[in-house]
């Protein structure tokens, strides 16, 4: 592994409030809502009858 740079997406450039502050909220992410759910659902089943050929579950 690369050691990161200052342009690597590795690194942060925050104030220490700040660089606390966005790491405990990637640290606690809520849960997707049942309508990204079911979007997700339907992509992942049109996915898959479209490389199956499989007809419209509808």
């Amino acid at each position: 592994m690369k050691p990161a740079n200052d342009n690597s997406a590795e690194v942060t450039h925050l104030k220490p409030c700040d660089h606390q502050v966005f790491f405990e909220a990637l640290d606690c992410l809520p849960s997707p809502p049942d309508a990204l759910r079911a979007a997700f659902r339907r992509t992942k089943e049109r996915s898959f009858r479209q490389n199956t050929w499989l007809p419209k579950m509808d």
